[in-house]
């Protein structure tokens, strides 16, 4: 990731998935002690572990590349967090604490972060002048810990060790909770966003790593049959859709940006990409026809990434307008059970 020690630059992304089934693939974990996570590996199927453990190898890397850049701060983008209707929300408390908690379990891993509140009000002020909408969230009171769930916790999980354990400040920003709906946003509206933010990042003293909470879509086939790691029918009956392979493969060959929209390759879709790649010169405008075609299978596919895939665009093309080269290290794409996940980083390369 951007090897060389510049200031004043984005030197990476990362998009990382937040299912806290994949703790449940951590090869270290045992299934002989007394604890939740035990006894929830040791009923787990096989395949189901093994996807797991891709996802959480998959994400131990990701980090390991992306620390290679010394960031200073991170960026972090959530669609699951303290959110809005219609505009971002910039986490303005001065600290942040959680867990990775889902339907009573995964409470065992949690995350405490020292949330950078002048950058954070930089940042804030920044949109607002550009009219991206944004408001500030102070959850109780600035000076107490904001609360953190799943969408941040399982990232940051993965980030803390390398980076929030040493000091490294983070930014929290919120998805407005419009991103549901299909018909209420376009990537225009993302590709704008996206490139307000590298303008913004590109301004600052300090090394930026811009890290995606995002899955894919919720809509997949599924012969899991744990109640745990499938939806909680309180929470949403979500329908199976046809179109949930070809929106994830449209989300990888987006991510991947190396060969033009081919509609046949939609047809015939494996349920699991874990074939790690590296590719370089990733170009936009080929990105874009793929991503495109995500925007147009997001209403009946349902995937909480694309809001964030949308605004990521944009910066990544920002950068590349601004003579960057993209190298992209995709890691795996796989649907363990309801929703897909994907891991995958971007290095830019200033020459």
């Amino acid at each position: 990731l951007a090897r060389a020690k510049l200031t004043m630059v984005v030197v990476g992304a990362l998009i990382l998935p937040h299912g806290a089934m994949i703790f449940d693939g951590n090869p270290s974990a045992t299934t002989t002690a007394s604890t939740p996570t035990a006894r929830r590996v040791a009923a787990m199927p096989d395949q189901l572990r093994q996807d797991c453990g891709t996802l959480f190898s998959s994400c131990c890397k990701a980090v390991e590349i992306a620390a290679a850049a010394s960031p200073d701060v991170i960026f972090l983008n959530t669609p699951h967090g303290i959110c809005l209707t219609n505009a971002f929300g910039v986490y303005a408390n001065t600290k942040a604490k959680g867990t990775a908690e889902w339907n009573e379990q995964w409470s065992e891993f949690g995350v405490e972060a020292t949330l950078d509140t002048d950058l954070t009000a930089r940042f804030l002020e920044h949109l607002q002048k550009e009219k991206i909408p944004a408001e500030s969230i102070v959850s109780f009171t600035k000076g107490v810990h904001g609360p953190l769930r799943w969408g941040e916790v399982v990232p940051l999980w993965f980030l803390q060790d390398k980076f929030l354990k040493k000091g490294t400040k983070i930014v929290i920003f919120s998805n407005p909770t419009k991103r549901t709906k299909a018909e209420t946003f376009s990537m225009g509206d993302t590709a704008r966003a996206g490139h307000s933010i590298a303008a913004f990042l590109r301004g600052l003293s300090e090394r930026v790593l811009y890290v995606v909470s995002g899955d894919l879509s919720h809509c997949h086939k599924t012969d899991c049959p744990l109640p745990l790691y499938l939806p909680d029918p309180s929470f949403q009956n979500l329908p199976k859709n046809p179109t949930a392979l070809p929106f994830d493969l449209c989300i990888e060959k987006w991510v991947k940006g190396d060969g033009p929209l081919a509609t046949e390759e939609l047809e015939q879709v494996a349920i699991r990409s874990i074939r790690e790649s590296v590719h370089s010169g990733w170009d936009a405008a080929v990105g874009k026809q793929w991503l495109a075609k995500a925007y147009e299978l997001h209403g009946s596919a349902l995937a909480c990434g694309i809001y964030g895939f949308g605004v990521l665009h944009g910066l990544l093309e920002a950068e590349v307008q601004e003579n960057v080269e993209l190298v992209t290290h995709f890691l795996c794409r796989l649907a363990p059970t309801y929703y897909g996940m994907l891991v995958a980083v971007f290095d830019f390369v200033r020459n």
